[in-house]
């Protein structure tokens, strides 16, 4: 069926002249294709839609001044306003300057600001007179000194921040009517007589003209040259040999810049904006821009011309990377450069075009419009054409110039063809919505979820001759390959199981890239189950990838529905250049397709839902890529002023150099930027904090990174960005900064808080042995007090033992005396015995209170050993049978005084045993009481006595007493006729630090 729309014979040879020649029949002007012009207006973020003048900057920002919206500040992404709020003199601005500092200076009807990074100064016209005729003011430089050439011609003069004068004539009787400075720094100063002032880094000089010029209008430079246009003409001036030259030559517009490197003029004529170029003395001329007026033009380092409107906004004028057709062939789906020569393109609704020999034919059918959808062109390996479209899959036919249609009539698995690919033997593989086609010449072998698809509805297929398989993808599994058994199984990539492939193209000859539908694009190793990733984290325009393709150059060619990435990787697959094209780069449509591309050396051209793109590639041109730097940095974003923390500021954004931050002010915001005004979306940043972060960023086009409670430390942040190649840069950004440690954690604090707490350490101990000392001290104190209070019974006793015996012998003597005198005999013998007996007590009680002091004494064993003596001495005069037992064997170390009491109250028991018991055995015993006690008894046979009548003499109650006394326990058990055992209970318990007390 032939179906022939459109016939056009054109002369054209080869692909690219053809192509050429089928986008000239679209409607596309071959002469600026290559050009667009872009319109940026407040909807955009500029302030004001009157343009007065722009600027360029070092670090490439274009300063754009406005009238009544204040200054501008655009770096290809966004506007960065100042007005008044911010400093500005006033917000209607007439002219621009940029002086050797970096200073913009910025010319207003009433006065001047200067900016400086991030603060302005302002310069007050003292008399306050409005001079509004901008076309008349500018501002210009030398040294230190600034001037501004107002509406009367006159000067300001400014020196170093100071108005030195504000309106002074730069000569007698004279005034400026223009200025010009060449590109070897001599300024050209036009006055309004027609003469001309000449300054030159050496001297200076005034001349005039010998032929007249007439009145001048217009000057400009050309070619390193002084032209001015008069009434009589174009002029050329000589200023080194103080002549003018008319040129036979000559523009009839306002010459507004001459663009030295693509050698045009830029040129009003009233309300249009015109592009004219010289060759062989002739003039042409293309109107760019109608019912418009620019009011100055700049053509920055990056070869973008910026124009400055009055009332439309800034416009920019440049070279794209992509030109289109006119779009009324509607989208390119599928694109072929046949091995003859000749171009295939299908359309997403409108059919075939066929571009060969001159010829651009259309292939359209009328009666079925599901054809006329055009999803793949592919040509087999013998040179047969065969589409793919939306109803059916179609082989062309050379010498009919027709196709034959299949379907699934003729065996064709589906109707719907999503994709085509060819083997080595021809065999022609066919993706459809209804399973997996092969078609071997003769008939078609169809592949089902029955032969292990995951799914009938194939979207992609794709035959790689380095691993002889088939691959195909599908909306359920992933990606899967044809077995030798005849079946499909999935290829094992993780994280991409459940993810439509709508693209597999070989890479590096063993692997595949896959463009994926969500998971961006995989490129992955088949035999061996490995893939890498690249998405939106890596730096690209979208996760959902129509194709990816590899070219001559090893780069990949990556379409969305955001546009174009082109990205090269090394060889771990690490990202080393990403590009990234879109409406600003010339793709109007910026949605891609799957099959629309076609890439060779020759060319590069790309199917869009508009239309069809040819690929500029302007690699080559010399363009300025301006360098990463930073732009300002907040404390609390913004509370407090940086700069307070360091003794010097650097740069035009005055940024501290060295900064130390306080511990609570530790919050910090870095905001960085490298400007490309060509391709704005592809640059990428990625920072690292060195001794705080442990590995760079991800890529990221934001420019700015917040770092909150950052510890004490010495940092500094490295970033780097992505050049206009979309390759990481080499010039980097280190900044270096400090965060104060604490008081707590400084060294000095550090020492002292040892030495205090050495001190206080020193302090407790001595407090503590001061405490013992003390305590110790008041025990011995206690101690002494104790054996005062003693030796004070002690001597008492002592004393009134002592006393009682020789008052008794005294009276046993006075008796004698008596006895003598009356010389009576009978009872001397009864009183020399009472004298001996007195002494015998008096001597034995003084040597038992000499005994109980020794403190040597203070032990229970010669306690028991005293009393046992004592009582083997006492006994034997009776002859009581006396008998001692101790069983305890350590050593018990006493309380002082304890034994003096102990061994009265044994004593008393013992003579009392010895007096009144009529005993025959007496036993004295030390044995345990429990763990820590001790019972001391005495015990006899005598007579005994009752406990009732026992109760009532004074001696059994001094025993009593001195038990309570020693703090025992004192039993005593007598029965009339069985005895008496009279025992001492008592414990002794050991203090760690203190000795041992009862």
């Amino acid at each position: 069926m032939k179906c022939v729309i459109c016939s056009v014979k054109v002369r054209a040879k080869g692909y690219l002249p053809g192509l050429l020649l089928f986008l000239v029949v679209l409607g596309v002007q071959a002469q600026h294709a290559r050009y667009s012009t872009r319109n940026y207006t407040a909807i955009d973020g500029l302030p004001q839609s009157q343009v007065m003048a722009l600027r360029e900057d070092q670090y490439g920002y274009l300063w754009i001044a406005t009238q009544g919206g204040g200054l501008a500040r655009f770096d290809g992404r966004e506007f960065k306003v100042y007005t008044t709020r911010d400093g500005l003199l006033s917000n209607d601005i007439l002219a621009l300057h940029i002086d050797r500092r970096q200073h913009i200076w910025i010319v207003h009807p009433n006065g001047m600001s200067k900016l400086e990074g991030t603060t302005f100064k302002r310069f007050y016209n003292p008399d306050g007179r409005q001079r509004n005729r901008h076309h008349m003011r500018y501002v210009l430089e030398r040294g230190d000194t600034v001037f501004a050439v107002n509406a009367t011609g006159t000067l300001t003069k400014i020196f170093r921040d100071t108005v030195v004068y504000w309106d002074k004539a730069i000569a007698p009787g004279k005034s400026i009517w223009r200025h010009i400075k060449t590109p070897d720094g001599t300024s050209c100063f036009f006055l309004d007589d027609n003469s001309f002032l000449i300054q030159t880094a050496k001297n200076s000089f005034t001349f005039s003209s010998e032929e007249p010029t007439g009145k001048i209008y217009n000057v400009f430079l050309y070619r390193g040259q002084v032209l001015f246009k008069s009434e009589r003409g174009l002029f050329k001036l000589n200023y080194s040999d103080h002549s003018v030259e008319k040129l036979a030559w000559n523009l009839g517009d306002y010459v507004l810049l001459y663009d030295e490197k693509e050698d045009i003029f830029w040129t009003s004529n009233g309300m249009n904006f015109v592009r004219q170029k010289l060759t062989q003395g002739k003039i042409h001329a293309d109107t760019i821009l109608q019912d418009i007026t620019i009011q100055e033009v700049i053509v920055d380092s990056e070869g973008n011309t910026w124009l400055a409107s009055n009332g439309n906004g800034l416009y920019r004028y440049s070279m794209q990377d992509f030109q289109r057709t006119n779009g009324e062939f509607g989208g390119v789906m599928a694109i072929l450069n046949a091995r003859d020569g000749s171009q295939w393109f299908g359309s997403m609704y409108k059919g075939l075009c066929h571009v060969r020999g001159g010829n651009v034919k259309y292939f359209a059918d009328p009666t079925e419009h599901y054809r006329n959808d055009i999803r793949t062109v592919k040509q087999a390996p013998d040179g047969t054409v065969w589409v793919g479209s939306g109803y059916g899959l179609g082989r062309y036919s050379e010498a009919d110039d027709d196709f034959t249609w299949y379907g699934r009539k003729e065996g064709l698995a589906g109707y719907s063809v999503m994709a085509i690919d060819f083997d080595e033997q021809g065999g022609m593989w066919i993706a459809t919505t209804n399973g997996l086609s092969y078609y071997d010449g003769h008939k078609f072998r169809n592949y089902t979820t029955a032969d292990g698809l995951a799914s009938n509805s194939v979207r992609y297929v794709y035959y790689s001759r380095y691993h002889k398989t088939v691959f195909v993808s599908n909306d359920v599994n992933g990606l899967q390959r044809l077995r030798e058994s005849g079946r499909f199984e999935a290829v094992p990539i993780p994280g991409f199981q459940h993810t439509a492939a709508f693209g597999i193209q070989p890479y590096r000859d063993s692997l595949l890239v896959i463009a994926s539908g969500g998971a961006g694009v995989v490129i992955a190793d088949p035999v061996h189950g490995q893939s890498h990733f690249l998405t939106l984290e890596e730096g690209l325009a979208s996760d959902f990838i129509y194709f990816a393709t590899e070219d001559e150059r090893r780069n990949i060619w990556i379409g969305s529905e955001k546009g174009i990435n082109r990205v090269k990787l090394n060889a771990q697959f690490e990202m080393v250049q990403n590009l990234y094209y879109g409406y600003d780069n010339g793709l109007l449509g910026v949605e891609t397709n799957s099959n629309a591309f076609d890439l060779t050396p020759h060319g590069k051209y790309f199917g869009l839902v508009d239309g069809l793109y040819q690929y500029n590639d302007m690699s080559d041109k010399p363009w300025r890529s301006f360098d990463l730097h930073l732009t300002s940095l907040q404390v609390f974003y913004g509370e407090y002023s940086p700069l307070q923390y360091a003794q010097s500021s650097e740069g035009f954004f005055n940024l501290p150099v060295n900064p130390q931050f306080p511990p609570d002010r530790n919050h910090l915001t870095f905001t960085f930027n490298r400007v490309d005004k060509r391709y704005p979306k592809s640059v990428k940043f990625q920072y690292y904090l060195e001794n705080f972060d442990k590995k760079w960023s991800r890529p990221s086009s934001i420019g700015q990174v917040t770092y909150s409670n950052l510890p004490p430390g010495n940092y500094v942040l490295h970033v780097m960005s992505t050049d206009k190649r979309g390759s990481w840069g080499q010039v980097r950004v280190n900044y270096p900064f400090a965060v104060k440690a604490p008081f707590y954690q400084t060294a000095a604090f550090i020492v002292g808080a040892f030495i205090l707490l050495a001190g206080v350490v020193t302090l407790v101990l001595y407090l503590r042995v001061k405490q013992r000392v003390n305590k110790m001290i008041l025990l011995e104190r206690i101690r002494i007090r104790e054996q005062e209070n003693l030796r004070k019974e002690i001597a008492r006793d002592f004393h009134d033992e002592m006393g009682n015996q020789l008052t008794r012998i005294i009276n046993y003597i006075s008796l004698l005396k008596l006895n003598s005198n009356g010389n009576g005999h009978g009872n001397n013998n009864d009183l020399y015995t009472k004298v001996e007996n007195s002494a015998k007590y008096l001597y034995t009680g003084t040597r038992d209170f000499i005994w109980s002091i020794d403190p040597v004494n203070d032990e229970l064993s010669k306690l028991f050993l005293h009393i046992r003596d004592f009582g083997e001495k006492l006994f034997e005069e009776k002859s009581i049978q006396f008998r001692a037992f101790n069983d305890v064997r350590e050593k018990i170390k006493l309380p002082y005084g304890f034994s003096r009491d102990a061994n009265l109250i044994f004593k008393e028991v013992m003579t009392n045993a010895f007096k009144y018991s009529e005993a025959k055995n007496v036993k004295l015993s030390l044995t345990r009481a429990g763990e820590d006690g001790f019972e001391l008894s005495v015990e006899d046979d005598g007579v005994g006595f009752k406990a009732a009548e026992a109760q009532k003499t004074n001696g059994l109650q001094n025993i009593r007493d001195r038990a309570d006394k020693l703090g025992s326990v004192l039993r005593i058990h007598s029965v009339p006729e069985q005895g008496t055992r009279i025992s001492l209970t008592f414990k002794i318990t050991k203090k760690p630090h203190y000795g041992i007390t009862l």
